[in-house]
């Protein structure tokens, strides 16, 4: 009898283990791929111009006398220095030998001097020749350049396109180091109504073509609308950035936008070859942010695989002066994004529901050759 309820013991365990196992690993894969800890997808919002750097040459457009001036210095110097080789010019054919002709007009008198020749110019009117040359080489300068911006959603580890609604911002900073103040931007043009919808990897998302009419340091950046985000019960939000130097042009990339939150360089995120060290500081509302979560993560456009979800980006936490630094290894387009705890919105039931901003600044490594 024992022996008979012991076997009709371990039978019902073993049908019952059976029935369990499958919902068991299901629970534990679960728990795996939703956990942050454990690699979860990373979501990002492009922000992603069409070249990382704008190197054409310049086309200098200054006043025009000051080129006027210029182009004669330049023509007086090759004439000097034209005489100076040939000597002075054959004097020209007296009246009585030059052939006539029927109807033509009466020679001129042979007894009238002849037209000086053009002097030098004197050491006066070379100085301000050359300092007119100078100031035409120092004027602004226009160019005719423009970049394309792609923005969207996006995994970029798994190399998937997420819809996005439009941005309610976009903003275009321009830095010059010869403005009075250097250190604030010389220019700032909100342009949210130059977007336009596109298709991203068969997703919605937005572009913008910008004309670029001057050299200098240019920061792109947009706000997104918070959006319902169903793994962590709550909304989300971003704050991106991006740099485009043109022509050149380098001054400003260490500068904040005086944004609510935002990543600034230490490095620059531009210029790097792979493997580079990049460190930077992360700002809430213009001070610097301790023990705040940050991602680094590439896009994977080669779909490489990797041994765990650990290694899709590097998980790091700023220090007591918002610092945080990690080493890019391969070539391509880079994010570092930052995340903390922002006002709560009101949630699809109507209740307060919690909203995570995360700001993020994109830069581009390339590959040493």
């Amino acid at each position: 009898m024992h022996t008979a309820l012991s076997q009709s013991a371990r039978h019902s365990a073993g049908r019952t283990g059976r029935r369990l196992l499958p919902a068991v690993l299901g629970l534990c894969l679960a728990l795996v791929f939703s956990s942050p800890s454990a690699g979860r997808a990373e979501r990002v919002t492009l922000l992603i111009p069409s070249k990382p750097s704008i190197e054409e040459p310049l086309l200098p457009v200054s006043d025009k006398n000051a080129q006027t001036q210029a182009d004669s210095a330049r023509k007086g110097a090759q004439k000097s220095d034209g005489e100076k080789k040939d000597g002075a010019k054959p004097a020209a054919k007296s009246a009585d030998k030059a052939p006539k002709k029927k109807g033509a007009a009466p020679a001129a008198d042979s007894t009238k001097e002849p037209a000086p020749a053009p002097s030098a110019p004197s050491l006066g009117e070379l100085t301000d020749q050359v300092n007119a040359s100078i100031l035409a080489s120092v004027a602004p300068q226009v160019i005719r350049e423009e970049v394309d911006l792609l923005m969207g959603g996006m995994e970029p580890f798994r190399y998937r396109g997420i819809s996005m609604d439009p941005p309610r911002l976009f903003s275009i900073y321009r830095f010059d180091r010869n403005q009075a103040n250097p250190d604030e931007p010389a220019a700032r043009e909100d342009r949210l109504g130059d977007i336009e919808e596109i298709r991203y990897l068969d997703q919605k998302a937005w572009g913008a073509n910008v004309g670029l009419n001057r050299p200098g340091l240019y920061q792109f950046s947009i706000e997104t609308q918070p959006w319902w985000e169903p793994s962590q019960a709550g909304y989300a939000q971003h704050l991106v950035k991006v740099m485009v130097p043109v022509c050149g042009e380098d001054w400003g990339w260490h500068l904040p936008l005086n944004l609510q939150f935002e990543i600034v360089a230490d490095v620059r995120p531009f210029g790097l070859m792979a493997p580079a060290l990049f460190t930077g500081h992360v700002l809430a509302q213009g001070k610097p942010a301790a023990d705040i979560s940050v991602r680094v993560c590439r896009i994977n456009v080669e779909k490489t695989q990797v041994p765990t979800p650990w290694n899709e980006s590097i998980a790091l936490r700023t220090d007591a002066s918002g610092s945080f630094s990690a080493v890019l290894n391969k070539p391509g387009w880079w994010c570092c994004l930052a995340t903390r705890s922002g006002a709560p919105l009101k949630g699809p039931d109507g209740q307060p529901s919690p909203l995570l901003v995360s700001t993020l600044l994109w830069l581009y490594v390339d590959e040493a050759r």
